[in-house]
């Protein structure tokens, strides 16, 4: 059985695909656990609709701008 979504990360070097996943929840859950970078975003896209959802690169906190 296919897959629903496919993650991708998009950078400097353009789209690079990551996992196919069966549901939107999974993806979520997957990019969260995903190395996060300072660039870039992860997308997601429904294969059936063709719709994409993008997840903007998040940096962890790492104590920059803190006393």
């Amino acid at each position: 059985m296919k897959k629903r979504f496919d993650i991708f990360w998009f950078g400097e070097n353009g789209p690079n695909w990551i996992d196919a996943v069966e549901t939107l929840e999974t993806a979520k859950d997957q990019i969260e656990k995903l190395p996060q970078h300072d660039s870039g975003s992860y997308a997601v896209v429904d294969q059936r609709t063709g719709n994409r959802l993008s997840f903007a690169a998040k940096l962890r906190a790492s104590g920059v701008g803190t006393k």
